[in-house]
């Protein structure tokens, strides 16, 4: 992060002069400091919760640090840390929308985290930029997370480009992050997954497309439940089916009484007693 700790420094600095009750409210530089040389992540989350209103130079950059650990749970309190202190998290959103658009695989994972974290809207359209550049999955996936977290709707497209990634686990975080988007209206868009040729994919879309009773989803879901090589796959398809089906599906249901899987048949018993 290229100058963002000179930045950082002086910002801290006004603040600790306008705003003195930041100071002594819980934990300590110390404090921090030896969470994290004892590497537990239940040690440095607890450190850092304590310290929510606290503000000294040094915990500015321990926290700073935390931002690039390899752990999602350490980034995850870091970027909470900041999103209690506007001034700083703005600095470091700047930084990271830069970095969301033009870094390596980890430098665009760190700052899809800290940007869904602190729920920095105005970054959605470089995300919606960013889920196409040739990164790796982890970053994807974090781009993903992201979205979900601010579960604003121009995420959407995020989701939609993460969907048709080569990557299995990129395109199961994109279905599974659909619903939670404030005002989805539709799961429309999930429903091709449910032919999907990873049986992840098609389990998540399964649990969506139920979840959101999106009846255009009925025949593929039937098709699940009574051929899906995969038993979570037609587990999740026959409980979506008591979500979203009608009589109609009665027959699909029918046949999963009779499925291998004990969960299978226990599921597809419940939607059956479901049904209209």
């Amino acid at each position: 992060m290229k100058n963002i700790g000179t930045k950082i420094a002086a910002v801290a600095f006004v603040l600790f002069a306008a705003s003195p009750a930041f100071a002594g409210k819980g934990g300590s530089a110390g404090l921090i400091r030896s969470a994290i040389q004892s590497g537990s992540v239940d040690a440095i989350t607890a450190e850092i919760e304590r310290a929510e209103s606290l503000m000294c130079e040094e915990c500015v950059g321990l926290v700073t640090n935390l931002l690039e650990d390899s752990r999602y749970e350490v980034r995850e309190v870091a970027a909470w840390w900041f999103a209690k202190r506007p001034a700083l998290r703005d600095i470091m959103a700047a930084q990271f929308t830069d970095e969301l658009a033009t870094g390596d695989t980890i430098k665009t994972r760190n700052a899809a985290d800290f940007l869904g974290r602190t729920k920095t809207y105005k970054s959605l359209p470089t995300l919606r930029a960013a889920i196409s550049r040739d990164v790796g999955a982890e970053a994807k996936v974090a781009m993903v997370r992201a979205v979900k977290f601010m579960a604003h709707k121009d995420g959407n497209p995020v989701l939609v480009t993460a969907m048709t990634d080569g990557n299995a686990t990129v395109r199961a975080a994109a279905v599974n992050a659909w619903r939670d988007i404030r005002g989805q209206q539709s799961a429309t868009a999930v429903v091709g997954m449910l032919s999907d040729s990873d049986a992840t994919v098609r389990a998540e879309a399964a649990t969506v497309v139920g979840a959101m009773g999106e009846l255009s989803a009925r025949a593929q879901l039937e098709a699940i439940v009574v051929g899906d090589a995969d038993a979570i796959a037609r587990r999740n398809a026959a409980w979506a089916l008591g979500k979203v089906g009608t009589s109609a599906s009665r027959d699909a249901l029918t046949k999963a009484t009779a499925d291998k899987s004990g969960l299978v048949r226990m599921v597809a018993r419940a939607s059956l007693a479901s049904l209209k």
